[in-house]
C-alpha cells in the first residue's frame, strides 16, 4: 500500500494528503460538537431532574412516611396515600419515576423501597422490598444520605436503560432523616438525540466532502499546472528536445523555478551544439548509423572526443620523443667525436710535467666539464637508441642491493644521510639490467642532492598486484603538485643545472618495461617514487 502511494503522481499525492487531513479535521470536529452537545443536554437535563425532585418532594407527608415505616402495610391508608403522591409525580412529570427509599443500605448494597410509582411496580420495583441497585446510583444515594442536600448522579445505565436520578433528603419534624425521595428521569432522549443528530452530520458531512472534493480537485490543478508543465518539459529534455520553452506565468517560486529550466534547457542546446561541433571537427561521426538517442548520442560523442584526445596526446608525445631521438643522433654524430678529440688533448696536456698546478687545476675542471656533458649525451642516446631488446630474469632484491652498494660513497660524500635497507629477495622480474641499473641510480642520486642538509634515503623491494616494486624514499626538499605533475617532462628539472633528460629517461625505460612510476611528494618533508615492474610469473 505503502508503495503504490509511493508510487502515485504528484497531484493526486496531493489530492489525497488534502484530503484525508480535511477528513481527520471534519471528523474531529463532529464528534467534539457531539461530545459537547450530549454533555449540554446531561447537564439540562441533571438539572431538570433536581428541580422537578425538590420541588415534588414538599408534597411528601412527614407522618405518613413515619406510619409506613412502623406498620410497613400495604392497605393502610397512609401507604395508599404515598402511592398516590408518587403516581401523580409519574403522570405530570413524562419520562420520569419516582421512588420514596428508606435512608439506610443493607451489608451487601441494598436499598429498601418503602413505597414506590404505579409505574415502577409494574417494572418490577416493589414497595416494602429491597432492591439491588447501580453502583453510580448507589454513591449518589450515600452522598446524599450523608450532606443531607439534594444530589443528582451522573448519567448512568442500567437493566432498564439510561437515566439520571435525583435524591432529595425529606426530614421529620424533629430535622431528622426520614426518607429519600429518589425521583428518576429516563436519559434514553440523550440516546436518540445523539443518533439523529448523528444521522444529520452524517448527511451534512458526506455533501461537504463532495463539495470539497471538487473545489479542491480543480484548484490543485490550477495551482499545479505550472508543475506539470515543468515535468513535461523534462520529459520533452529526456527525449533530447532542447528547444522547449515554458511560459512564465507569474513571479512565485513556481515561475522562478520555470525561468530556471528555461536557462538549463538553452545551455543545454547551446553544450551540445558545441559537442556536435567538436566531433564533425575530429571527424568522429559514422554517418551509416541510425541517429541515437540525444543523450546517448552525447555520452558516445564525448567517449570518441575523449579517446581521440588521448591518441592525439600519445601522437604529440611520440612525436617528441622522436624528435628528440633524431636530436640525440644528430648530437651523436657531431658533437661527441669532436669532444672525445678535445677530451684526449686536454688528457696529454694533464700528464706533461712543466705545467703549475693552476693550470693542472683549470684543465681537470674542463675534464670534469667534459665528463658531464658525455653524461647528457649518453642521455639522450638512450632516448636515441633504447636498448629494448635484451631482457633478462632479475631478482630485484638482489640486483637494489649492488645499486646501493654502489651509491654508498656518494651517499658518504654528502651530509649526514643515513640509509636503510628492506630487501625481499625472490621477487623476480624480467628488465634489462643496465637500464634498470640507469633508472635507480637516477632517482637514488636525485634523492641525495635533495638532501642538502643531511636526511635518511630508504630503499625497498617488494610484490604488490603483480608487480615488483622498488621503494626510493627520501627526506629532501620535496615538490609541490605543479612540479610534480610536470616531473618527466623534457628539459624540465629541478636542479639548477639540470636538463631534465635523466627523469624522461627513467619514464621512458620503466614504460618500456611495461611497468609504471607513481610518486608521493610534500613540500619540506620528502618524496617517495614507486617503481613498478611486472613480475616475471604474471
Amino acid at each position: 500500500m505503502k508503495e503504490q502511494i509511493n508510487n502515485l503522481p504528484l497531484f493526486r499525492k496531493i489530492l489525497l494528503f488534502s484530503f484525508f487531513v480535511s477528513l481527520t479535521l471534519v471528523i474531529a470536529t463532529a464528534g467534539i460538537s457531539l461530545l459537547l452537545q450530549t454533555k449540554q443536554m446531561e447537564k439540562q437535563l441533571r438539572f431538570r431532574v433536581v428541580e422537578m425532585s425538590t420541588l415534588w418532594g414538599t408534597i411528601i407527608d412527614i407522618d405518613d412516611i413515619a406510619k409506613v415505616k412502623a406498620e410497613r402495610n400495604r392497605e393502610y391508608s397512609s401507604f395508599q396515600s404515598l402511592k398516590h403522591s408518587l403516581t401523580i409525580v409519574n403522570e405530570n412529570a413524562p419520562y420520569s419515576n419516582a421512588v420514596l427509599l428508606s435512608p439506610e443500605v443493607s451489608a451487601n448494597g441494598e436499598v429498601f423501597v418503602l413505597v414506590s410509582s404505579e409505574d415502577y411496580e409494574k417494572k418490577g420495583v416493589k414497595s416494602l422490598s429491597s432492591l439491588e441497585v447501580d453502583e453510580t446510583y448507589l454513591e449518589s444515594f450515600n452522598e446524599a444520605i450523608r450532606k443531607e442536600m439534594v444530589v443528582s448522579s451522573p448519567l448512568y445505565r442500567d437493566e432498564l436503560g439510561y437515566w439520571i436520578t435525583s435524591f432529595v433528603p425529606i426530614l421529620d419534624h424533629n430535622g431528622k432523616l426520614a426518607a429519600i425521595l429518589a425521583m428518576d428521569i429516563n436519559a434514553a432522549i440523550l440516546s436518540e438525540y445523539q443518533k439523529n443528530i448523528t444521522f444529520y452530520l452524517i448527511g451534512i458531512f458526506v455533501l461537504i466532502l463532495i463539495l470539497y472534493y471538487y473545489i479542491l480537485k480543480r484548484g490543485l490543478r490550477k495551482f499545479l499546472n505550472p508543475v506539470n508543465e515543468i515535468i513535461s518539459g523534462f520529459n520533452e529534455v529526456s527525449k533530447g528536445n532542447f528547444e522547449v520553452k515554458l511560459k512564465t506565468s507569474d513571479e512565485s517560486d513556481l515561475g522562478i523555478l520555470v525561468e530556471r529550466f528555461n536557462a538549463m534547457t538553452n545551455q543545454l542546446s547551446q553544450l551540445f551544439e558545441r559537442l556536435s561541433a567538436t566531433t564533425e571537427q575530429f571527424g568522429t561521426i559514422n554517418k551509416n548509423i541510425a541517429p541515437l538517442h540525444r543523450f546517448e548520442e552525447a555520452i558516445d560523442e564525448m567517449e570518441q572526443i575523449l579517446q581521440r584526445t588521448k591518441i592525439q596526446r600519445e601522437l604529440q608525445r611520440a612525436e617528441k620523443m622522436n624528435a628528440i631521438g633524431q636530436l640525440a643522433a644528430s648530437v651523436a654524430h657531431e658533437i661527441r667525436n669532436p669532444m672525445t678529440v678535445v677530451k684526449g688533448f686536454l688528457q696529454i696536456f694533464l700528464a706533461k710535467e712543466q705545467m703549475s698546478e693552476e693550470e693542472r687545476m683549470y684543465i681537470r675542471l674542463m675534464i670534469e666539464e667534459m665528463h658531464r656533458a658525455e653524461t647528457i649525451i649518453n642521455d639522450y642516446l638512450s632516448l636515441a637508441k633504447p636498448d629494448i631488446e635484451h631482457m633478462e630474469l632479475v631478482d630485484a632484491g638482489e640486483f637494489a642491493s649492488r645499486v646501493m652498494d654502489l651509491m654508498n660513497s656518494y651517499a658518504m660524500m654528502s651530509k649526514n644521510i643515513s640509509i636503510e635497507i628492506s630487501l625481499n629477495h625472490g621477487v623476480y622480474i624480467k628488465s634489462n639490467p643496465s637500464e634498470l641499473r640507469q633508472v635507480l641510480i637516477n632517482i637514488l642520486k636525485n634523492g641525495i642532492e635533495a638532501m642538502k642538509d643531511g636526511g635518511n634515503l630508504t630503499l625497498s623491494v617488494f610484490k604488490e598486484n603483480g608487480y615488483g616494486v622498488f621503494k626510493i624514499s627520501d627526506t629532501g626538499i620535496g615538490m609541490s603538485k605543479i612540479e610534480l605533475d610536470r616531473l618527466g617532462t623534457p628539459f624540465y628539472s629541478l636542479k639548477e643545472k639540470g636538463t631534465g633528460i635523466g627523469m624522461m629517461v627513467c619514464y621512458q625505460i620503466i614504460d618500456r618495461m611495461k611497468g609504471k612510476i607513481e610518486v608521493e611528494s610534500e613540500v619540506g618533508i620528502g618524496t617517495t617514487f614507486n617503481i613498478f615492474i611486472p613480475l616475471a610469473d604474471e
